[in-house]
């Protein structure tokens, strides 16, 4: 049993070892246009996530948005990343959406990217 179990924490170690874990990706920014927008109509969503690689998918999230997507209960929409990181897309605010101010957070890779503009939602 003791044979088994070293052997097992042998390995365990040794695939830890040979896949080191790659860097949490960062946002660089994220823009919004306009950044007070009425409701029924488009925002914009630019940004850059630094670690994110060509190809993958950001999770952009965010109350004011439609809940056409979800990401842990949060509307969500998404953008592919480009080169260097670049990623952008457009949501359309619902018409039903309340006046009000509402964070915008991105997430890349299985983490959050740390930056959070706020989109003024106007009647």
């Amino acid at each position: 049993m003791k044979l088994l179990t070293t052997l097992t924490l042998l390995l365990v170690c040794t695939a830890a070892a040979a896949s080191p874990a790659s860097p949490r990706p960062t946002l660089i920014n994220l823009t919004l246009t306009p950044s007070h927008v009425h409701r029924g109509s488009s925002v914009a969503i630019r940004g850059h996530a630094d670690g994110c690689p060509r190809g993958d998918t950001v999770t952009i999230l965010s109350r004011a948005f439609p809940a056409t997507h979800n990401f842990a209960g949060v509307p969500a929409v998404y953008a592919p990343v480009g080169a260097a990181g670049a990623f952008h897309t457009s949501t359309t605010i619902p018409r039903a959406r309340r006046v009000g101010r509402y964070t915008v957070t991105a997430r890349c890779g299985g983490g959050n990217l740390g930056v959070a503009p706020v989109l003024t939602v106007l009647r």
